[in-house]
């Protein structure tokens, strides 16, 4: 772990946060700046670190002696976010079989030992989290059939729909489906969604803004695209998204001849502004115009 944490992001990790506390902050900043290789070596880290204290306090329990973890959550918490983890990391690799192995390993871990009122409330967390997610990966994998139902659980658990939409979007650029309609139901929601002002939902708003820029491309709506692309651009520098920015910034390279001079305009601005700002990008470490 002392390789994983000697990197720039360290700073958010000098704490006296337990070593659980700290590998789930280092995964969330490395799903942020889309570092999966990164993000896969943290996930078997958390992991390995949970099952240790896992059977170490069954041993201790057994000898009778009991242990309080100074962390945030249950120890269950973290075993299931090692699965959860390592489910994201294949999806984001493409590979869905490998990442439903893992969604059912946390979906059921109510075999835990030793669980209180926390713990249980945790176990059914990730079993919600699991259905939610097993849906996701279904429609990555080409089921549309599948569309309707899981709309409907969106509209039913509101609290999953903005990370609910960032798969659907993906799902309908990976498998060329056509959403007009659903994105036109949602149309609020997306608008709401811009307002979020804590970093988790801004991370998830970039990535469907991102999703939703990809989707007109292939439209060849260009307008409305590049709106979008400009719209990453600011959020990806308020989040810190780097790989983001670099990216967006050679997208809207590519199509800058299709642009409207007010989008130009708009894009000089963002640039300027991470440039001026000594907290944000430094445009001189992407270049513009990059691939």
């Amino acid at each position: 772990m002392e390789e994983v944490l000697n990197q720039r992001e360290a700073i958010y990790l000098l704490s006296d946060s337990h070593e659980l506390d700290k590998a789930c902050e280092l995964f969330r900043i490395s799903y942020t700046h889309n570092d999966w290789d990164e993000a896969n070596k943290v996930a078997d880290y958390l992991h390995t670190l949970a099952e240790n204290l896992y059977h170490t306090q069954l041993r201790n329990a057994a000898d009778g002696k009991y242990e309080t973890l100074d962390t945030k959550h249950p120890l269950v918490f973290y075993y299931a976010y090692s699965y959860l983890a390592k489910s994201i990391y294949y999806q984001n690799m493409g590979k869905y079989e490998e990442a439903r192995n893992y969604i059912m390993k946390y979906s059921e871990m109510g075999w835990f030992m030793g669980l209180d009122q926390s713990g249980h409330e945790e176990v059914e967390r990730f079993r919600f989290l699991a259905k939610a997610n097993l849906f996701t990966i279904e429609l990555l994998s080409g089921r549309r059939e599948l569309l309707p139902e899981y709309v409907q659980f969106l509209h039913d658990n509101d609290e999953e729909l903005l990370p609910g939409l960032v798969g659907i979007a993906e799902a309908a650029n990976l498998n060329n489906w056509n959403i007009d309609d659903l994105l036109n139901d949602f149309a609020d929601d997306i608008k709401i969604f811009e307002g979020y002002e804590d970093r988790a939902n801004r991370v998830y708003y970039l990535k469907l803004v991102n999703q939703l820029a990809i989707y007109h491309f292939k439209k060849k709506q260009y307008s409305v695209a590049l709106n979008y692309v400009l719209d990453s651009l600011q959020f990806s520098a308020s989040v810190e998204a780097n790989a983001d920015f670099r990216t967006l910034v050679a997208l809207f390279e590519t199509y800058r001849d299709l642009a409207t001079p007010s989008q130009q305009e708009q894009y000089q601005t963002i640039l300027l502004r991470g440039l001026h700002n000594e907290k944000g990008i430094n445009l001189g470490n992407y270049g513009l115009g990059v691939s």
